[in-house]
């Protein structure tokens, strides 16, 4: 009597969280950039030029509303850091995940000069 060969197929299923990914983006005297898996927002002004800078973002969580981080006291007389020790820096609370921002130079009376959006 002849033995069949059974073959067995094995499925291995990795599980885990979705990985981490950050945004970025600059313009002028403004730096934007996310971090603990996109879920802060952080925003620096880099020039001591008066203008005050600002990111606008999208979180998961309500897709269609638009937030915006305001970064209004860099070069003023208190010096300040962000969490992480980064100079002139203010950073958003941490929550869903952010999916689209930009960042802008604001100019009073002009259009905001902006970085475009990073998806």
């Amino acid at each position: 009597m002849r033995r069949a060969a059974v073959g067995v197929l094995t499925v291995i299923a990795i599980a885990g969280a979705s990985p981490a990914f950050a945004l970025s983006a600059s313009r002028g005297g403004a730096r934007g950039w996310t971090e603990q898996s996109a879920t802060v927002m952080n925003l620096q002004d880099t020039q001591d030029d008066g203008h005050d800078v600002k990111a606008e973002y999208y979180r998961t969580a309500h897709p269609s509303d638009k937030l915006t981080l305001w970064n209004k006291q860099a070069y003023g007389d208190r010096y300040f850091e962000d969490n992480d020790g980064n100079a002139w820096t203010v950073e958003s609370g941490k929550h869903s995940t952010i999916f689209k921002m930009q960042v802008c130079e604001v100019y009073n009376n002009w259009p905001d000069s902006c970085s475009g959006w990073v998806e």
